[in-house]
């Protein structure tokens, strides 16, 4: 019986390593970093980040000329808009900062 439990244990413990020391290991979200354009007018604009459901991943509050920064997105296509601004698309990868700028022309 104790024969059995070796190969048994030798698996849980080779997973178990795996799992603790980051083999295999994937980060499945990113950073965006989303400037409002100096030019617009002098409010706080309420950035959001959309992942394609529409499900809004991130939000945040910027004046003209701001940059506010994103971390925890989800790696993929998300559409980021503020208020009466341009929407624009951007594609979010594991490791890099995407970087996008709002602004109200150009639509």
């Amino acid at each position: 019986m104790f024969r059995r439990s070796v190969p048994a244990a030798l698996v849980l413990g080779l997973a178990a390593a795996m799992t603790l020391t980051g083999c295999g290991a994937q980060d499945s979200t990113g950073r965006i970093s989303v400037t409002v354009s100096g030019n617009e007018a002098d409010h706080p604009y309420e950035v959001q980040v959309s992942v394609p459901n529409g499900r809004i991943a991130a939000h945040q509050r910027v004046f003209p000329g701001g940059t506010v920064d994103f971390a925890g997105v989800a790696v993929g296509k998300v559409t980021v808009h503020a208020d009466e601004l341009c929407p624009q698309e951007a594609t979010v990868h594991s490791g890099e900062v995407t970087d996008v700028t709002l602004t109200s022309s150009g639509c």
